[in-house]
């Protein structure tokens, strides 16, 4: 694990998450996919929050129309030029994309922390992080809270049903049975 603030700073990591899901709500009531993104400093001070805008209009202050406005670049492209990346944790509500992943790494965000896990489009099914050479100096916590991620997945099954092909549909209710089983009931 790298020597950074972020790595060595204990953060609210419940508190964060359940921020980052109250985003994804609100980009589900927006018409965007449930996923949000909270962005901390060392010290537990929010520095930006975002939510997926693929759904919404772009406007000065947002990403939007794209397919590229998820919730982790909604973040980034906020807070522009990074000062010690490597001092901010990224708590999302489900596991980042290759893309967000791979952004917020490049970046050199020092922490990800994520609610749910995303088992056909997370980044992770797709690049070890610990054994890429730019992701090895990102700490990675995957959902630790069962709590939120139950609440995590329970919110993005409904868009995973939708917006994956079957064999995405298929890595989740592998993965999370109870939360597409609910899906699956009230088709």
């Amino acid at each position: 694990m790298p020597d950074t603030p972020a790595a060595r700073t204990p953060l609210d990591h419940a508190r964060h998450l359940r921020e980052a899901l109250a985003l994804a709500h609100e980009g589900q009531k927006a018409g965007s996919a449930p996923v949000g993104a909270v962005l901390v400093d060392a010290h537990g001070h929010v520095v930006a929050r975002g939510r997926n805008r693929v759904g919404e209009a772009q406007s000065a202050e947002h990403v939007g129309d794209a397919s590229v406005a998820h919730a982790e670049m909604d973040v980034y492209f906020q807070v522009g030029k990074l000062d010690a990346p490597e001092t901010l944790t990224l708590y999302t509500s489900l596991e980042p994309c290759l893309m967000c992943g791979g952004a917020s790494a490049l970046l050199g965000i020092g922490r990800i922390v994520w609610a749910t896990d995303d088992p056909w489009g997370g980044s992770g099914r797709l690049i070890k992080w610990s054994e890429h050479p730019a992701m090895q100096d990102t700490e990675v916590i995957p959902c630790p809270d069962a709590a939120l991620e139950h609440e995590g997945a329970a919110l993005f099954a409904p868009e995973a049903k939708k917006a994956f092909p079957e064999e995405g549909w298929a890595l989740w209710r592998q993965r999370y049975p109870q939360e597409t089983a609910e899906v699956e009931a009230r088709e």
